[in-house]
């Protein structure tokens, strides 16, 4: 069974629980959420799982570009391996609150579904065992996730 789902934003780097991109992260547990109750699952894999990730947004490559501001659509988007390392980070439960001084965004506290304590997609990302990722033009900033179990 294949979990797929598309996230219109770019895709939030590790350990962004308790930030000012905890939206990212929000976005990101929504989407995936709605893609594993759409699949029929009920809960998470307790496999192993391959993920799947392509970012896909107007600049991929050119990091010297002089940005007009952080909502200029030209910005470059980042690096792939920080998004992966993301993406792999939100998809199972986070640490508890509290835990290494832990405190996740009060954004959570409207979505208790997808909170860090929810394991969503996987139990823990040591399930992965298979990473394809990379990146793609397109005149709009988005990603696509599948996780499949193997």
């Amino acid at each position: 069974m294949k979990i797929s789902f598309d996230v219109f934003d770019k895709p939030p780097k590790k350990s962004q629980w308790g930030t000012n991109e905890a939206q990212l992260v929000i976005k990101l547990r929504e989407s995936a959420l709605n893609a594993r109750n759409n699949s029929g699952m009920s809960e998470f894999y307790s496999d192993p799982v391959k993920l799947n990730l392509i970012v896909y947004a107007p600049n991929i490559r050119n990091l010297n570009y002089k940005q007009s501001g952080d909502d200029d659509p030209e910005r470059f988007v980042g690096d792939l391996d920080s998004f992966v390392a993301g993406v792999c980070d939100y998809l199972h439960k986070g640490p508890k609150k509290g835990e290494n001084n832990f405190e996740p965004s009060e954004l959570f506290n409207d979505c208790p579904e997808i909170g860090p304590d929810v394991p969503l997609i996987i139990f823990d990302d040591s399930q992965i065992v298979e990473i394809n990722a990379k990146k793609e033009y397109d005149e709009k900033l988005h990603y696509h996730v599948d996780v499949e179990s193997i």
